[in-house]
């Protein structure tokens, strides 16, 4: 039976269904922004600054422009007489902090390294390089602030020149009494938890091409847009045009994991060198490039205060975020979710946890898959787990008596967030069935007499998906078009945009369910400002969410237009009536086609479809009705509609020789809600498994004293490989949302901070016989075999 058939199955939803996108990208037909090229199109590269800290004293372009086939170069005075300083997209001070003027091109200074200097346009990509390797800058090179101890330093330079010190933003997230907590505690565990750099790096770089339509006065940007419709508004007020002569087009994406959010200064610029060239201008990010974007490097320093018998009190943690330099990105807003989102899926409601924002001189953040809550689920689960080992708990029966209960739901959390649903020790439950825990156990005490080193760790990781920000362009519902033409098909526009995680398959399902429509005479349409209604694009795993939401209620909108005038046919009334598999069924009063409903809607509006106002065509918006923006008595809001989450467990084998690492086995249980394409959420799993394997064990950016960034290509940059991965045994474990619609919480940003967690918890549990535990990220060979050799030091002193 084809996967489109649903009259044996009784809908789509919840079937495994092939991605409706899915050929063009296997058989090389998708066309990416950089497969689009125009006539007279020109390229551009950008100088970037080769310092961390620096006074730019001279820029000179002559160089540049003496090589033939250069059309223009600028540098940031130049642009800055066209271009305004760029929107932020989460604005520090809207939530009280400190915001600096972020422009295209650096002007008087550069604060880090990679910083956009100066461009070059040319007739080809080629020539466009090596002019931009003739401009000549002159700086004069400051000190540079890379570390969080830096930052904070009494002394320490500034980072933005004006502000008084180095903190975008401190924010504590305190509950009840955890002094009083601590001071009746049985035991009280400090953990420092470390976690490094690392990117998302997509297999897709960015890349923007503008065009000027002389015509009109207008242009169009092509490109990497994750968010068509606030860039749009963005570039309006970075170029001073109105949105309406503005047009941003998102063709299939290769990948974007919040990397491809706005607020990159080549968006507007590239506009700007299209309006005054009047020619099609393109400019295309190389991997070092891409490289320079980074996110989550962070430093808790954790106390857990439990009972003698093991329960958790108290939480305290003081963490600082190394975000880089000041960037019009959203990544800096990761920090403050790491906070928002304690204590995770733990009852305890005594806290004390303090975030510190900080700038830096490394390169900017963006937002990364997670959004700060992985750091959450990793600084959390390695605190945990060390409880376990110095109090001698097992680390499953310490979560699982900690854990927020099945029946406590909804439950407030000490930071105000409402989570709507879940079952977290059933959830983990499942989780070490999967892989097989008790058998791995055995040959763990098995292995150990032969020496052979396995190690066996869980995690557990909770993920508010689908935010919304008061005051900002990070919105909690989105919009849908439905349309039936004529001959029967129909077109979906939405407001949400696709990374290529198959989500069009997804409302795809939802609405030839809604619709009774085979799924194959469906289309998605997507990321165009000019034909989409407005949305906010993808992010926060809510595309189903409210896009499939406000898909099915502009489908069921369409529904009822098409069975009251199926019904005038038949001469029945609409409740006689029965709509599946593309066809009305009255009974023994007859049988229309969906085709065959449709044409009348359109050609007999005057009898028997003057019951509805043509064209079939309807607009809906579905707004999570749990958001809660008003303040609590607290102060508090509650931004997120859904509160995914899932189980990790991982079996690793560790060499004490060489400190190399094995992953042997890896399962994970999910609670996304109501599964609407199995597929498409296992694909999404895997995927961020991993991305968290490679943070935790190899992953790594790296920078000099200077801070110069070390790590320029994939040479530097190592990540998983398909036989680095075992097969992932994942299993579902649904307990669906009471208010989206069929119960979706979403699925596209968990994943990453329980895995690396399950596998650093795994790497310390093999290392347990020796005394030793890894809190620093990442677990390269290099570290574990030098904590290995310094408690072998530590015991040959011990017994000398």
């Amino acid at each position: 039976m084809a996967d489109s058939d649903p009259a044996m199955t009784g809908g789509y939803v919840g079937r495994a269904v092939r991605t409706i996108e899915g050929r063009a990208p296997i058989v090389g037909a998708a066309r990416y922004s950089n497969d689009l090229h125009f006539p007279g199109q020109l390229h551009a590269a950008i100088v970037r600054s080769p310092h961390a800290r620096a006074r730019i004293r001279r820029v000179d372009l002559s160089g540049a422009r003496r090589v033939a086939g250069v059309v223009l170069a600028m540098d940031g005075r130049d642009v800055a007489a066209h271009l305004s300083p760029i929107p932020h997209y989460i604005d520090p001070a809207t939530f009280g902090g400190k915001s600096a003027e972020v422009r295209t091109l650096a002007v008087d200074h550069v604060w880090c390294y990679g910083q956009p200097v100066a461009v070059v346009v040319a007739t080809d990509r080629r020539t466009a390089r090596w002019a931009a390797a003739r401009v000549q800058v002159d700086y004069d090179v400051e000190p540079a602030v890379l570390s969080v101890e830096d930052a904070l330093a009494a002394g320490a330079p500034r980072v933005v020149p004006g502000w008084d010190d180095n903190v975008i933003m401190a924010v504590p997230f305190r509950n009840g009494d955890p002094e009083g907590a601590f001071a009746r505690a049985d035991h009280v565990v400090r953990t420092t938890v470390r976690i490094h750099r690392f990117s998302t790096q997509p297999i897709e770089t960015r890349c923007y091409t503008a065009v000027w339509e002389e015509e009109t006065e207008s242009l169009t940007l092509y490109g990497t847009a994750q968010n068509p419709h606030p860039l749009r508004h963005v570039l309006a007020q970075v170029l001073g045009m109105p949105e309406t002569r503005i047009r941003v087009h998102a063709p299939a994406i290769g990948g974007a994991f919040g990397m491809k959010m706005h607020g990159h200064p080549e968006e507007s610029l590239v506009c700007l060198l299209a309006k005054l060239t009047r020619r099609p201008v393109k400019w295309v990010e190389t991997r070092e490039e891409c490289l320079l974007i980074g996110a989550r490097e962070q430093v808790h320093h954790l106390e857990l205060a439990f009972s003698r018998e093991g329960d958790l009190l108290a939480l305290r943690d003081r963490f600082c975020a190394n975000t880089g330099a000041p960037s019009a990105c959203p990544g800096w807003g990761m920090a403050f979710l790491t906070g928002l989102t304690m204590p995770g899926p733990y009852r305890v409601r005594d806290i004390d946890v303090s975030m510190t924002a900080l700038v830096t001189n490394k390169p900017s953040w963006n937002a990364a898959r997670g959004y700060g809550k992985e750091a959450t689920a990793i600084a959390l689960e390695l605190a945990i787990d060390e409880a376990a080992r110095r109090l001698g708990f097992d680390p499953a029966e310490l979560r699982i008596r900690n854990f927020v209960p099945a029946d406590a739901f909804p439950y407030s959390s000490p930071t105000g967030l409402q989570y709507d649903s879940g079952d977290y020790a059933g959830c983990l439950r499942k989780a070490m069935a999967a892989i097989g825990w008790d058998a791995w156990r055995a040959r763990q005490a098995e292995g150990r007499k032969s020496g052979t080193w396995l190690g066996l760790g869980i995690a557990y990781e909770l993920t508010p998906e689908g935010g919304a920000l008061p005051g900002t362009m990070v919105a909690g519902y989105d919009s849908s078009t439905v349309r039936v033409a004529p001959d029967g098909s129909v077109r979906v526009l939405t407001g949400v945009t696709t990374p290529g995680t198959g989500n069009p398959t997804g409302i795809a399902q939802i609405v030839a369910d809604e619709l009774g429509v085979p799924i194959e005479w469906i289309s998605v349409v997507q990321g165009d400002t000019t034909t989409c209604p407005y949305g906010f694009g993808n992010y926060s795993g809510r595309s189903t969410i409210v896009g499939g939401g406000s898909a099915a209620l502009a489908a069921r909108a369409v529904r009822e237009q098409m069975l009251a005038v199926a019904a005038a046919m038949l001469g029945v009334g609409v409740q006689a009536l029965k709509l599946s598999d593309g066809v009305f069924d009255a009974g023994d009063a007859g049988r229309l086609g969906f085709a065959e409903v449709a044409y009348a809607a359109y050609t007999r509006a005057y009898d028997v479809a003057a019951c509805i106002t043509p064209p079939l065509e309807a607009q809906a918006t579905f707004r999570p009705p749990n958001i809660r923006h008003s303040p609590d008595a607290d102060g508090r809001i509650n931004p997120y509609p859904s509160y995914s989450n899932a189980a990790y467990a991982a079996v690793v084998e560790v060499d004490p020789e060489t400190g190399q690492v094995k992953l042997l086995a890896f399962a994970v249980a999910h609670d996304c809600g109501r599964v609407i394409n199995p597929r498409l959420v296992e694909g999404q799993a895997c995927g961020a498994i991993a991305f968290g394997v490679g943070g935790a064990m190899m992953e790594d950016i790296r920078f000099d004293d200077g801070g110069r960034q070390l790590t320029r290509s994939f040479m530097d940059y190592v990540m998983p490989r398909a036989e680095d991965m075992p097969g992932v045994a994942l299993v579902h474990h649904d307990s669906p949302n009471p208010d989206t619609y069929l119960g979706l919480k979403g699925a596209g940003e968990a994943g990453v901070g329980g895995s690396a967690a399950a596998v650093v918890n795994a790497v310390n549990d093999a290392l347990q016989p020796f005394g030793v535990a890894i809190t620093e990220l990442p677990l390269s060979p290099s570290r574990i075999w030098t904590a290995l050799e310094q408690a072998r030091g530590t015991e040959g002193r011990a017994a000398a």
